[in-house]
C-alpha cells in the first residue's frame, strides 16, 4: 500500500494536511471575544450602566469566584438569595439570563476584565480607552408613543414579522397586560433606563428573544418607538399627576362625609 501511495505524488501532502487539520485543537475564544459576543450587549467597561452595571474595575469590587458564578449560573445565585445578586436584580429590574457558559469561559472573561480595567492601575499602565459615546436620548412624542404601544401589544405588526412583545411580557406601569413567560418590562425599564432598554431590544442576549428575533430583527424606527413608549410610561408613573385619581377619590369621599354630617344636623 505504501508503494501505491509513493506512486501518487499529491496523495501524501493531502494526507498530511488532513492529519494536521483534524489533530489540531479547535481555536478557543479569548476573554475579549467572549465578552464582546456574550456580554457587551448589556454591559460596558467604563461607558456607564446599560442593561446591566458598568463593569469597570469590577474585579476589585467582587471576588473572582463570585464573578465566575454570576456569569455561569446567575439563576442559581438568585435562588440562593445571594445579597449582592438580589440587589442587582432589584436595581436593574430583572435577573441576568443564564447563557449556558462554562466555568472555563467565565474565567477567561474575568481575566479579561481584570486586564482591561484593573482595580488599581499602575502608573505605567496605558490610560483606559475612552468609552463609546452614548446614543442620543429619544425625544418622546404622542405619535411615537402610540406607535410603540401598538407594536408592543400587537396592534401593529413588526416589519420583519417578529412576535409582539405581549406574547411574553407585560408592562404593568402602563396598564398593558401580557404573557408571563418573561419578566414584566415595566420593572426592567425602570431599573435599566433608556439605553439599557434599547440594548436589550437590539443585543438579543436573552435566549428566548434570540430564538424569536434572530431572523426577524427590529428596525431602528421600531426600537425607537418602543423606547418612547417605555419612557413615557415611566415618566407618567413618576409624575405627581399620577396621584391625581387617588387624591380625587379621597377628596370626593371627604366632601360626601361633610355633606352627610351637615344634612343630619339640619334634619335634627
Amino acid at each position: 500500500m505504501s508503494d501505491d501511495l509513493r506512486g501518487r505524488p499529491g496523495c501524501i501532502p493531502i494526507l498530511l494536511i488532513l492529519v494536521i487539520f483534524f489533530s489540531a485543537p479547535a481555536r478557543a475564544d479569548s476573554g475579549k471575544e467572549l465578552f464582546e459576543k456574550e456580554c457587551a450587549g448589556c454591559h460596558t467597561i467604563g461607558g456607564g450602566d446599560s442593561g446591566g452595571p458598568d463593569l469597570k474595575s469590577v474585579t476589585g469590587k467582587r471576588p473572582a469566584d463570585w464573578l465566575e458564578r454570576v456569569i455561569v449560573e446567575p439563576d442559581k445565585l438568585t435562588a440562593d438569595k445571594d445579597p449582592i445578586q438580589l440587589g442587582l436584580v432589584k436595581k436593574y429590574g430583572g435577573e441576568m439570563p443564564n447563557l449556558g457558559m462554562s466555568r472555563k469561559d467565565a474565567k477567561k472573561i474575568v481575566a479579561y476584565l481584570r486586564d482591561v480595567s484593573p482595580a488599581t492601575p499602575s502608573s505605567g499602565a496605558a490610560p483606559p480607552a475612552e468609552p463609546s459615546p452614548k446614543a442620543a436620548e429619544t425625544v418622546v412624542t404622542p405619535e411615537l408613543v402610540a406607535q410603540g404601544r401598538a407594536l408592543f401589544t400587537g396592534g401593529k405588526s413588526f416589519v420583519n414579522g417578529g412576535a409582539p412583545c405581549t406574547a411574553c411580557h407585560g408592562f404593568g406601569i402602563s396598564g398593558v397586560t401580557g404573557g408571563t413567560l418573561a419578566v414584566d418590562l415595566g420593572n426592567r425599564v425602570e431599573g435599566s433606563g433608556e439605553q439599557g432598554f434599547r440594548a436589550m431590544l437590539t443585543s438579543l442576549k436573552f435566549p428566548i428573544m434570540r430564538r424569536i428575533y434572530a431572523d426577524r430583527p427590529l428596525t431602528e424606527e421600531e426600537t425607537t418607538a418602543l423606547v418612547a413608549f417605555a419612557k413615557d410610561a415611566v415618566a407618567r408613573k413618576a409624575s405627581p399627576s399620577s396621584n391625581y385619581f387617588p387624591a380625587a377619590g379621597i377628596g370626593i369621599f371627604v366632601c360626601l362625609l361633610v355633606g352627610l354630617t351637615l344634612y343630619k344636623r339640619r334634619v335634627r
